[in-house]
């Protein structure tokens, strides 16, 4: 793994960064409704759900490379299309920016789930590589919505070109440069020793590796939980400043700019933790920090200091459980599949987000039913993750 990957991984995130704090706010300031918001929120989101398995899957068989160019092309149309459109009715609007956002998440996925495979390819410190992961990750979540805050009053279609230019160069750099990685996924398929390690052709075999596997089943309701409270606060915070603080949706920026602040910080507290602490210490301090701040959150939506704090904390627990879910399935899936099994799994942790869009646009914009909600998923991160602290304690005893 090389620093110019890394840069690169920067660039990607920070545009997708930037997409993820115009999208709500533009649809909100076009339409003026909740409704709405949750709309183009679950539209976001359910295509990536029937895209995902497929880009896991072509990933395992052609290589990172040409599905990276693909992707970043993609996300660049999409972008542009928003820019040469003009649209004035409500559902055209909540449509438009919804399925550009789809492209933009799907293209997110796509980067994430290369990124583990290259990992688990190339690295000889996947804990550090998949910690540096998450930080550019974060990095993108402070610098893109901070971009979109400054820049935002001089028009959203001047803001699209920014996303537009970094798709553009990571694309070039795949073209150009990055000819070698599909020769390093040949050689982890087939390896020296001669044993053949290509990806099984059974179509189900990612399928029925999640099912048989008790720790990615809890990994993956723990995701859910965190997804949905994170997709309440995504969807749902534009209305709730506007309604319930009385402040411009532009400050929507500062949720996700402190969560990105935290959330490098959780990085480096994740760093300074692993050589003291046990996975299951890890994972038990990541979920205390996620359940506190958010049940703080929930009791105070009237103030944006405390909405904005509470909500940034959780993201420091986020990281440190992210990060032990990650390793673990770069540990525990078979690399031949990791990509299709991995892309499985980012389908069912995020299969919760457009559900939570259509409940809100269901709801029609009843802010008391978001808080409802958002303690719901509290209840599946705290049930998933004790689940998971007992079957890694389970694991270290019988090991």
């Amino acid at each position: 793994m090389t620093n110019r990957l890394f840069s690169l991984l920067f660039l990607v995130l920070t545009a997708d960064g930037l997409m993820v704090f115009l999208t709500p706010v533009v649809v909100y300031l076009l339409t003026g409704s909740l409704a709405y918001s949750g709309l183009s929120y679950a539209i976001w989101w359910l295509p990536r759900l029937i895209l995902i398995p497929l880009i896991g899957k072509y990933i395992d068989n052609t290589g990172v490379r040409p599905l990276s160019i693909i992707s970043d092309c993609i996300k660049t149309a999409g972008c542009l299309l928003l820019i040469f459109s003009n649209f004035t009715d409500p559902l055209t609007i909540a449509i438009a920016f919804g399925a550009t956002g789809s492209l933009i998440s799907i293209g997110n996925s796509q980067t994430m789930i290369a990124y583990e495979k290259l990992i688990a390819m190339l690295s000889k410190q996947r804990e550090h590589h998949v910690n540096l992961m998450a930080r550019m990750d974060f990095l993108g979540m402070i610098i893109g919505p901070v971009v979109g805050m400054l820049l935002i009053d001089y028009g959203y279609k001047t803001l699209l070109l920014i996303p537009c230019v970094f798709y553009l160069i990571n694309a070039w750099y795949f073209y150009r440069h990055a000819g070698q990685l599909d020769k390093v996924q040949e050689a982890a398929h087939f390896p020296a020793t001669g044993l053949t390690l290509a990806p099984p052709k059974h179509p189900f075999i990612a399928l029925q590796f999640i099912l048989s596997t008790p720790v990615i089943l809890a990994i993956i309701g723990l995701a859910v939980g965190n997804n949905m409270f994170d997709g309440l606060v995504e969807s749902a915070g534009t209305a709730l400043i506007d309604q319930n603080m009385q402040l411009p949706v532009k400050y929507f920026g500062l949720i996700d700019v402190a969560a990105g602040v935290c959330g490098v910080a959780g990085t480096y507290l994740y760093s300074a933790m692993l050589a003291r602490l046990s996975r299951t210490l890890l994972l038990s301090t990541g979920l205390v920090i996620i359940i506190i701040p958010s049940l703080l959150l929930i009791f105070h939506t009237s103030s944006l200091i405390i909405f904005v704090l509470c909500y940034a904390s959780t993201i420091i627990g986020k990281v440190i459980t992210g990060n032990i879910n990650r390793v673990m399935r770069i540990e525990i899936i078979p690399t031949p599949i990791l990509a299709s099994t991995s892309s499985l799994v980012v389908l069912f942790c995020q299969s919760i987000l457009p559900v939570v869009g259509f409940t809100l646009f269901l709801l029609a914009g009843n802010n008391q039913a978001v808080l409802w909600l958002m303690m719901t998923a509290v209840v599946i991160t705290f049930i998933s993750g004790a689940l998971l602290l007992l079957l890694l304690k389970r694991k270290a005893a019988i090991g």
